[in-house]
């Protein structure tokens, strides 16, 4: 497969820094659970020499039949790229750039985001959330579809990344980056990344309490939603988290 992905990387130079580039590899394999156990991918980043950083990410499988989930993240991010083309938001998400499938071996390619993992200092906690809501916000504009739930509360239907934990985070400076996307689409309840993201900060529950009340009026003020207090969405949000955890157990 090395060899493979050689001669088509060498074949697209637009991808690399340096056309024709010496390459290297490394192999990561990522956790699977539940139902799903035993299906999880395998990275493959890919190294220009003299490089420190990858310059892309290959996703494949263990064994061919689970390649749906390939095929889904590959959807998935093209989803994702859709809602922002052409903007500035286009940047927080990796670029698909091919999927490879000969009814053997599938795997897709996509460029990798800089950054280190995300870490729970105040600062960085704002950073997301300031550029979160902001991406948001660009596709509330642009959605006339509506969900309404009791206590009058009526949210724009906006897609979510649907698994936005501190762990699916990086930054770099002033720029955050969303990665794995196997769950993008899976719900548009708008507002449960953010609930995901904050409940899953490992912080007291006071201080994520505190982070509801500061970011939630916020998000919602910023996407048009009608939400008198966050207190009542949260129910719907929990809700979802459960059928998730059901999904996968």
């Amino acid at each position: 497969m090395i060899h493979l992905l050689t001669q088509l990387i060498h074949q697209h130079s637009a991808w690399l820094k340096t056309p024709l580039a010496p390459l290297s590899f490394m192999k990561i394999s990522t956790p699977a659970s539940g139902r799903e156990l035993g299906k999880g991918k395998i990275l493959i980043m890919v190294f220009e020499e003299g490089e420190v950083w990858p310059t892309l990410c290959v996703k494949t499988t263990r064994m061919y039949s689970t390649g749906e989930i390939i095929k889904r993240n590959q959807n998935n991010l093209k989803l994702l790229e859709e809602g922002v083309l052409g903007s500035l938001y286009a940047q927080m998400f990796a670029k698909s750039l091919y999927l490879y499938d000969d009814g053997s071996v599938i795997f897709c390619i996509e460029s990798v985001c800089p950054g280190i993992r995300f870490s729970a200092r105040p600062y960085n906690v704002e950073l997301v959330m300031k550029k979160y809501i902001a991406w948001q916000s660009y596709l509330a504009q642009n959605t006339t579809k509506f969900q309404t739930f009791e206590n009058d509360i009526r949210l724009p239907m906006i897609v979510q990344h649907g698994d936005m934990t501190p762990d699916n985070v990086l930054v770099s400076g002033e720029n955050i980056y969303l990665i794995d996307y196997d769950n993008v689409g899976e719900n548009q309840l708008a507002g449960f990344d953010i609930f995901n993201f904050l409940s899953k900060l490992r912080r007291s529950p006071e201080v994520i309490n505190f982070y509801y009340e500061e970011y939630f009026p916020r998000y919602f003020k910023s996407i048009g939603a009608q939400v008198e207090s966050y207190e009542d969405i949260l129910p719907f949000y929990r809700k979802e988290e459960s059928n998730r955890k059901v999904k996968i157990s």
